[in-house]
């Protein structure tokens, strides 16, 4: 059984749901372009937050030894982008199955909808974590210790 027939997307005619209220394509999201991009919306956004406070104490040593502080603030920045690119993302995929939130009897078209809502707000929540790690910079020199 394939994951399109698994999720009971087809209705009793055949013809997919997503087709029926003039919807885009619903099987874009049964393939792994689709499917990785559900996926990004809702990996990337924590994964970049982890990465940001990571570079961010990697850059802070080096930005201490050369007295650059301007430069603290390239790597939250880069990492907020990515963050908001993610969330523009798992916008466009909500945008594309159908802007809704109701979930009767819907098969993939609810499962894309989750993911994408769920994207969103996960990336949301990713960029208040890095806006939080960089108001830091602003707070403490890069040369102070314990």
């Amino acid at each position: 059984m394939s994951a399109l027939e698994s999720s009971d997307a087809r209705g009793d005619d055949g013809r997919e749901r997503g087709h029926e209220s003039g919807r885009e394509d619903v099987t874009q999201f049964t393939r792994w372009p689709g499917l990785l991009s559900l996926s990004l919306g809702v990996l990337l956004g924590p994964t970049i937050a982890l990465i940001n406070q990571s570079a961010m104490y990697a850059v802070n040593m080096w930005a201490c030894g050369r007295n650059l502080r301007g430069t603290l603030h390239i790597v939250p920045f880069l990492s907020l982008i990515v963050i908001v690119g993610t969330a523009i993302a798992a916008y466009i995929n909500w945008r594309a199955i159908g802007r809704g939130v109701e979930d009767e009897h819907e098969g993939i078209v609810a499962r894309v909808r989750f993911l994408a809502l769920t994207g969103i707000a996960v990336s949301v929540f990713s960029a208040l974590v890095v806006i939080a790690q960089w108001s830091t910079i602003f707070v403490f020199a890069p040369c102070m210790r314990a």
